[in-house]
């Protein structure tokens, strides 16, 4: 970009990175004067107006120029110029905001890219960095996180090999930990804002926001993973960078750090210093002059008074959080993508409120209040594409059904979170969710005692675990990183319709079961499941024994184990996959099936190395 650039323009460049922005507005502002300046000092000029006036907070300044640089560049042809307009008009309506109303102008650079092969490679590549930087955020909004990760990694070594400090690996490692950290990848996460930070050279406005964005998100982590003093001494790192910077984005950052502080402090039984940060909060609002509406601040106003004992301090808090709900309800055609999360935190803290009063009444009646607002929570994460919310939510949802001692419904939305967090690769939580599942069928005596004993909710909260549920939804725990271990693999059956078993095969001769009666069974369950749920149930207990099934057409797939069923639940999906893919293999299944004949394994010798290829070696 700036190879051939006028030799003022490399002056102000330089300075740039030296960090004396005003020296360099000063001189750009000169160099704008002049009238002999060709097309392509223009632009440059343009951009490094807009560059200074962006990094000094002048946001609106700045998008009028780049507005007027984008219609310039149109009207000239000049592919690279009008990546460049796009690319810094998306970071001013990002940090106003507003980043949605430039997006058809993001998704015209790839064509862009395609129409100028013959410019300088270093001009290209650069454009291509902005590119993969933008679309990488995209995706972590759309919650595609492999994706963004995928973009922020192609963008951080271009602009790694191709160093302006402008400070873009700064952004990028920080935007690739926010990635991270919403696939439960706590410890990648940490390893990319850390970073981040060392990246950070203190010469601008936007440089220090991120900055600060990036100690709050290492302050979350912290808390997650239980080491408190760590996240009270990152969030107020955070709080000091960014409550110098009253613009949109910075606001909203130290919204969510004060809740995040008053949090911590309620979470460590002192209400005394929660009430602390919300007076100094409601100073804040004050002194900036903002609304003491402010989501934020009447969200952590509802934690502190229903963390009170007074019955009407909670009355009030519920109040707070029905009003919020409602606010956003009427909002939501407009709200900006990026902050939605705010809503869902409301529903989130709603049900929590609802959930102590139940474990403190033993009120059933309560239920009803919990119900809708899962339905909502549901809505919301469709709405916002954030399947782990989906997944955490059903997770919640299978729990309050075992509080009602509904067995069938909390499997199956124990199964539909499972297969939501693992088509969209946030394996860690579907691990969290399968051990949940095998938890459940281990307990389901314990469940029966207590159905028959007519317990009190509360004992059926505590078996349920629905504290762990909460706060990892309000990310006051990490996912439990428990070991996982390989199955011992008993038995694998094809069943068809009717109970028709077409071919078995035990992995030892401990178990000694007649498999017709045995596949018979199986099939009456898998029938039944797939009756009475709109999805078959996937697995099964019998004694130390676990059966899990996986329907393929006409056929059941099942699989008998002892032991953890995470990784035995891939093999088995990966058994069914090839076995579909082999169009001969299927086909003699279908045949087997025509004449009720069983496949024996030596009328089919590749079957058994197939087998233990999947199965047996780890």
């Amino acid at each position: 970009m700036h190879l051939s650039m006028h030799k003022e323009l490399k002056r102000v460049l330089d300075l740039f990175n030296e960090g004396k922005l005003e020296e360099a507005l000063q001189i750009i502002t000169n160099f704008g004067k002049l009238e002999d300046i060709n097309q392509e000092d223009k632009h440059y000029y343009r951009y490094l107006n807009m560059t200074i006036f962006l990094h000094m907070g002048r946001f609106q300044e700045c998008l009028k120029i780049a507005e007027e640089d984008y219609q310039e560049s149109r009207n000239q042809n000049k592919p690279l110029f009008l990546i460049d307009s796009i690319w810094l008009k998306w970071i001013i309506l990002f940090m106003l905001g507003r980043m949605t109303e430039v997006w058809e102008d993001v998704l015209s650079i790839e064509k862009l890219l395609q129409s100028v092969s013959q410019e300088s490679p270093f001009e290209v590549k650069l454009r291509k960095g902005f590119y993969y930087f933008i679309k990488g955020y995209w995706f972590y909004w759309e919650k595609k996180y492999d994706k963004a990760i995928e973009h922020h990694k192609k963008c951080l070594v271009i602009f790694n090999k191709y160093d302006l400090a402008l400070g873009m690996a700064l952004y990028t490692l920080s935007a690739l930990g926010l990635s991270y950290t919403e696939k439960g990848e706590l410890n990648l996460a940490l390893e990319s804002f850390k970073e981040s930070l060392d990246h950070f050279n203190g010469v601008s406005v936007v440089a220090y926001i991120v900055n600060g964005a990036t100690y709050h998100n290492i302050g979350k982590i912290n808390f997650q993973k239980g080491d408190i003093d760590q996240a009270i001494e990152y969030y107020e790192k955070s709080l000091e960078i960014l409550e110098q910077y009253p613009n949109p984005i910075s606001i909203t950052w130290v919204g969510i750090n004060y809740y995040s502080l008053i949090q911590v402090f309620l979470y460590k039984k002192s209400p005394e210093d929660a009430q602390e940060y919300l007076d100094r909060f409601s100073h804040y609002l004050e002194k900036n002059k903002i609304s003491k509406k402010s989501s934020w601040y009447r969200l952590s106003t509802a934690r502190i008074l229903r963390s009170s004992s007074r019955i009407q301090n909670k009355a009030e808090a519920e109040k707070i959080l029905k009003e919020l709900i409602e606010r956003h309800k009427a909002a939501k055609s407009t709200i900006n993508r990026g902050l939605a999360e705010e809503f869902s935190e409301v529903l989130i803290e709603l049900c929590d409120f609802f959930l102590e009063e139940l474990r403190l009444t033993n009120d059933l009646k309560i239920i009803d209040d919990i119900q809708p607002l899962i339905i909502r929570l549901l809505k919301e994460s469709e709405r916002t594409n954030s399947y782990t919310l989906q997944a955490q939510t059903y997770l919640l949802h299978s729990k309050i059904s075992l509080i009602l001692m509904n067995m069938g419904d909390a499997r199956r939305y124990l199964n539909q979170a499972q297969q939501i967090a693992e088509e969209h690769s946030l394996q860690l939580l579907a691990r969290e969710i399968s051990m949940e599942h095998d938890k459940l069928l281990q307990q389901l005596d314990k469940w029966e005692v207590l159905n028959k004993t007519n317990a009190p909710i509360s004992e059926r909260m505590a078996l349920a675990s629905l504290d762990e549920s909460i706060e990892l939804m309000q990310r006051r725990r990490a996912i439990n990183k428990s070991e996982l271990t390989h199955e011992e693999p008993v038995l694998l059956l094809i069943i068809a319709g009717g109970g028709i078993l077409l071919f078995s095969y035990p992995f030892s001769d401990e178990v000694k079961v007649d498999d017709e009666l045995f596949g018979g069974f199986l099939s009456a369950i898998t029938s039944f499941s797939d009756e009475v749920f709109s999805e078959g149930l996937d697995r099964a207990k019998f004694g130390s024994y676990t059966v899990l099934m996986n329907n393929v057409g006409d056929f059941s797939f099942c699989y008998v184990l002892k032991g953890q069923t995470y990784l035995a639940k891939k093999k088995l999906h990966d058994f069914t996959e090839n076995f579909q893919k082999n169009t001969s293999m299927m086909q003699t299944l279908k045949k087997f099936n025509q004449t009720s004949q069983v496949i024996e394994v030596k009328d089919f010798p590749f079957l058994e190395g197939f087998i233990k290829e999947i199965f047996t070696n780890k």
